[in-house]
């Protein structure tokens, strides 16, 4: 009775410290899979830019509704009053009475105006843009536990992208052409460089729940083919980087500081040699 007794406290025990690992293990993963702070400020830069190529549409698009209800509207307008003033014309030469609907001059004025507005209006909507399509870089990869291949790589992929979303608000100061540039190449080059980082995930996690096995082997493999070419897409960036601040290094194609404020300097110097002129003029006796 004693030994059955102490097998099932033993039992208890081993299932209590099962549960504990399990725990420990899912907090450690978790822990892993937490976005890291450049992840973080890429997605909050993402979601941004999100919002603002949406206001920008919406902008866009309620202007051309607007346009369009007026090309309608004015439309509308102008064939009804002008079909109310020939009427009330031919009513006038025939019968030499009042009008029928008012006077016939109202409603000739009526439509012409209701057609100006409906001209102008179509004018405006054939003159507008196309609809703005403002870049938008794609949110950060999934995070990689730092112990799987290619975690680095991963990291320094958000850390040049970071960057480089850095740069280009001074870039679009500078060279706006060159800023949208940038920015349509990393809308362009992060989507499969993030399914590089993907590919890791998927990797790392055969080969922590595989060990030993052939597939293990096979996922190690395939891990480091990954992550090198995922180096070679962070060293494109990288260059792509130094170009970069070469650029912000150039000169300005507009006016410079001096040719900005030397004008206000020479007067500014002028101001005050005529002053000291005044006062030496003026001696000692009539201050």
């Amino acid at each position: 009775m004693a030994k059955s007794d102490g097998d099932q406290f033993a039992r208890m025990v081993q299932s209590g410290i099962a549960r504990g690992l399990d725990v420990v293990e899912a907090w450690r993963v978790a822990r892993a899979e937490r976005p890291t702070p450049q992840a973080r400020q890429l997605q909050a830069e993402h979601q941004r830019l999100a919002a603002q190529a949406k206001r920008e549409v919406t902008r866009y698009r309620r202007r051309d509704r607007r346009l369009q209800t007026q090309v309608t509207a004015g439309t509308a307008v102008a064939g009804v009053a002008g079909t109310i003033g020939v009427i009330d014309v031919l009513a006038e030469a025939t019968t030499s009475q009042a009008a029928v609907y008012g006077p016939s001059w109202m409603w000739v004025g009526t439509a012409l105006v209701g057609a100006v507005v409906a001209i102008a209006s179509k004018r405006a909507r054939s003159s507008l843009p196309p609809e703005p399509r403002v870049a938008v870089p794609p949110p950060p990869p999934a995070t990689v536990p730092a112990s799987a291949i290619g975690a680095a790589e991963a990291q320094r992929l958000n850390a040049l992208r970071l960057q480089l979303a850095q740069v280009i608000p001074a870039m679009q100061q500078l060279h706006p052409g060159a800023a949208a540039e940038l920015r349509q190449a990393d809308t362009e080059a992060a989507p499969p460089l993030h399914g590089l980082v993907d590919r890791l995930s998927v990797l790392d996690r055969i080969r922590r729940e595989m060990p030993g096995t052939q597939a293990e082997a096979a996922a190690t493999v395939a891990a480091v083919e990954v992550r090198d070419r995922l180096a070679a897409g962070c060293g494109t960036y990288e260059r792509l980087l130094a170009a970069s601040a070469t650029m912000l290094a150039a000169p300005d194609i507009a006016r410079s500081t001096d040719e900005v404020l030397g004008p206000a300097l020479q007067a500014m110097t002028a101001y005050t040699h005529g002053l000291q002129r005044t006062a030496e003029s003026l001696g000692p006796q009539d201050r």
